[in-house]
């Protein structure tokens, strides 16, 4: 993934928590490893600009095997979201992990 794209959508409520996971080892094209990474969560709003949420960072999912970083939003009003890759620091600008997840039941 790189900066600037989009994911797919999906209807939340309440809250979300996104993750990044590492089975095999951070990799990015080039060969050399990311150690950074930034996503923002964004509602979308038919015929209007979307809403922003604020960016998190994700470092750990980085460390190598099974590695993992987490990154949640609370109070979201019900609706369609996304999230975007706002940078990708090292590498050369590609993101590649095995897993990205979004997880919105705030039970775990």
């Amino acid at each position: 993934m790189s900066k600037g794209k989009e994911s797919r959508r999906w209807t939340e409520s309440q809250y979300s928590e996104l993750i990044y996971r590492q089975y095999s080892g951070p990799r990015s094209s080039g060969g050399s490893t990311p150690y950074k990474t930034t996503a923002q969560y964004h509602r979308d709003i038919s015929s209007w600009p979307d809403a922003d949420y604020d960016t998190k960072t994700f470092t750990n999912c980085f460390g190598g095997y099974m590695h993992e970083s987490r990154g949640t939003w609370h109070n979201l009003p019900k609706g369609s979201y996304y999230f975007s890759v706002n940078g990708v620091w090292g590498g050369v600008g590609k993101l590649s992990v095995d897993t990205v997840a979004v997880d919105n039941t705030a039970a775990d």
